[in-house]
């Protein structure tokens, strides 16, 4: 919705309530729920739906989808990024500062510093990559004005930058020099954000860390084993889909209504 407006967020969930449905209670998982005219947005549109209605960040979910609820951490790499803790009575958000902004990790971040690295190549400043290749080609140009022309079009949506991210893995591990320093670059700042979730939310021992997003699956390798060093226990992959942590947690929070306990 913050993204592409209310018109088209009302059809998605057209697409996914049939008809008069009306349920108990629903759990959105909200990209920009933190914000509190999308949050106000949903809760009238759910209302429609349900007298019961939670709204909130859609990392809160895939943290639910890893942790059941219990004290944990989860990154969050695809188009943005953004990094979950919850522990007892506490939560802890990194990140998550959204497309405008860039995020540490995200698709945006490698797909921007790709661009960058590919017009250090082209003025002669920065040293020769495989990233300039897979950069002309994304934008179709030929060269340097035709790269920044392309870049600039209004039509263009700089967020599909972030189809190059991909790119940067594969190249990386093809030896490519500047795409891995790319990617040292960005583990580093994961790393910091990892630790000091972790740090902040008072994580016991035993909590899981996981990552989820389109992205974990190329972080993961990168960042399991300096985790590990660093705190002593494995990075995991998150397996279960968001919608089984949303799920996890409408029973929670409506059992808790029920008792008369705080939601």
């Amino acid at each position: 919705m913050v993204v592409v407006g209310e018109a088209r967020a009302r059809q998605a969930l057209d697409a996914i309530v049939k008809g008069d449905a009306t349920y108990d209670g629903v759990v959105a998982g909200i990209a920009g729920a933190d914000r509190p005219w999308v949050r106000a947005f949903w809760e009238s549109v759910l209302g429609g739906v349900s007298e019961t209605v939670w709204v909130m960040g859609d990392y809160r979910i895939a943290w639910a989808a890893l942790t059941d609820g219990d004290p944990g951490l989860v990154a969050i790499f695809g188009t943005g990024s953004v990094f979950y803790a919850e522990c007892g009575d506490t939560s802890l958000r990194i990140g998550g500062y959204g497309w405008k902004i860039g995020d540490v990790g995200s698709g945006i971040a490698l797909g921007r510093h790709a661009v960058e690295a590919a017009l250090g190549h082209m003025e002669g400043w920065a040293p020769a990559t495989s990233l300039t290749e897979a950069v002309v080609d994304w934008a179709k140009a030929r060269d340097k004005a035709e790269l920044l022309n392309y870049i600039y079009r209004p039509d263009v949506d700089w967020r599909t930058v972030s189809d190059l991210a991909g790119q940067v893995f594969v190249l990386a591990d093809r030896g490519d020099m500047v795409a891995e320093a790319i990617l040292k670059d960005e583990a580093a700042k994961a790393l910091r954000y990892l630790e000091t979730a972790h740090r902040a939310a008072g994580m016991p021992p035993a909590s899981p860390t996981g990552l989820a997003g389109g992205l974990a699956h190329l972080w993961h390798p990168r960042l399991e084993e300096p985790w590990r060093e660093l705190v002593g226990r494995p990075l995991v992959r998150v397996t279960r889909e968001p919608v089984e942590g949303a799920a996890r947690l409408a029973r929670s929070l409506w059992g808790k209504q029920r008792q008369g306990g705080d939601a």
